[in-house]
Formats: structure tokens, C-alpha cells, sequence
């Protein structure tokens, strides 16, 4: 699972970076630690095709979830829903209608897991590949997101961790992953395997 990662870019350099455009009411969006049911910054297309920059909750709640007897609480169902496994996205009804047709991208300067974080050589941007959904019910409405897993590289192996976020650092896969055209998993595999061997450089965390 992925269920801490770190973003040390502030709003107008990650509009840049993903030629992206934000609104003036988001520019101080937050930055630094995020876990899930945190607000992050979340990359989508917009109605009229472009990149946009808006918050989501982190926790994927799929538009057709209703309270219920043996579910209450939405954020109960978003905590088993921060990660979605690569395998099956296109099949699971949580995440399949949103894997079709609102796939997304979340910024991050780097992950943890088992104790040790994972970065880029130089620190640079990357994101993982997301899928958002918009819930509205009783008043309430909510966007929310979820990162895609897959199998760990051998850096993520290495710390004992049986999986990783599917990280996405150049800029043809961010285009494709977001392209709304494209909705059969096949086209899409490449994207979902793991990162290779020593993309990532790693640190501990502070004890």
C-alpha cells in the first residue's frame, strides 16, 4: 500500500511543471505530508480538454455508494480505498467506471514505505497514476481520488514491501494516462507495470 507520500512544490511551479492551469482560490494549496482523507492536489482534464489543478479527498468513493445499515460512513469505505491494485482496476466495480473515463494525476516529490522514502535522483516532480470520482448525495457532494498500485521495482523490494504506486515521470505516459480517448487496459499496460530498477533513490526516515 501507499499510504504517505511527501509534495515540496507549491501550487504555481506544479502548474508549470504539468502545464496545468489552477484557479486563483486554489493557488495555496497545501503541501508537504499527505495521508489518506487528506485534501491533496490532484491533475485532471477538464470539460474543455485541458489540465487542471483542483483538491480531492484521498480515498476513492465511487458515485454509487448510498449509506447503509452495515456501512454508514463514507470515510469508512475511502479508508479501504486510498489504493487501487493495477491488476484489476478495470474490473472491480469501486474503481472500473472511473478507470474508463476519470483517470487523474497526483503530484508527489516522493513516497514512503517501510520506513524509507523514495525520491527522484534530484528531487524532481513525478505522479502517480490516479483515478477521481465525484460523489454527491443528500447534500453532500464529494471529488475524490485513489493512487494505482502494482509490484515493486527492486528498491521497494528491497525495504520488504510486496507493492508500489505506478509512478509516472515522462511526459508521453502522463499524456496518455490522462488521454479520456483511450479506454481499454491494453493501451494502457505499459503504464502499469512497476518502475524500473533504480529510478528511485531512497533514504531513511528520520528515526
Amino acid at each position: 500500500m501507499c499510504h504517505h507520500f511527501r509534495l515540496l512544490n507549491e501550487a504555481r511551479l506544479l502548474a508549470k511543471q504539468f502545464k496545468a492551469t489552477i484557479a486563483d482560490d486554489q493557488l495555496a494549496l497545501p503541501f508537504g505530508d499527505f495521508y489518506p482523507l487528506n485534501q491533496v492536489p490532484v491533475i485532471r482534464i477538464d470539460d474543455l480538454g485541458e489540465r487542471e489543478i483542483v483538491l480531492m479527498e484521498w480515498g476513492l468513493l465511487p458515485f454509487w455508494w448510498r449509506p447503509s445499515g452495515k456501512q454508514t460512513s463514507r470515510k469508512a469505505y475511502q479508508r479501504k480505498c486510498f489504493n487501487a491494485r493495477g491488476e484489476t482496476i478495470d474490473t472491480k466495480p469501486t474503481f472500473r467506471a472511473a478507470f474508463k473515463s476519470r483517470r487523474c494525476l497526483i503530484p508527489a516529490t516522493e513516497f514512503m514505505e517501510k520506513g524509507h522514502y523514495f525520491h527522484l535522483p534530484e528531487n524532481e516532480l513525478f505522479a502517480f497514476a490516479g483515478l477521481w470520482e465525484h460523489w454527491q448525495w443528500d447534500g453532500e457532494t464529494v471529488e475524490s481520488c485513489t493512487i494505482v498500485t502494482t509490484t515493486p521495482n527492486a528498491e521497494v523490494q528491497e525495504v520488504g514491501h510486496h507493492r508500489m504506486p505506478v509512478a509516472l515521470t515522462k511526459d508521453n505516459d502522463l499524456e496518455s494516462w490522462l488521454d479520456s480517448e483511450i479506454v481499454e487496459r491494453e493501451a494502457l499496460e505499459r503504464l502499469l507495470l512497476p518502475s524500473a530498477d533504480g529510478t528511485f533513490q531512497t533514504r531513511k526516515t528520520p528515526e
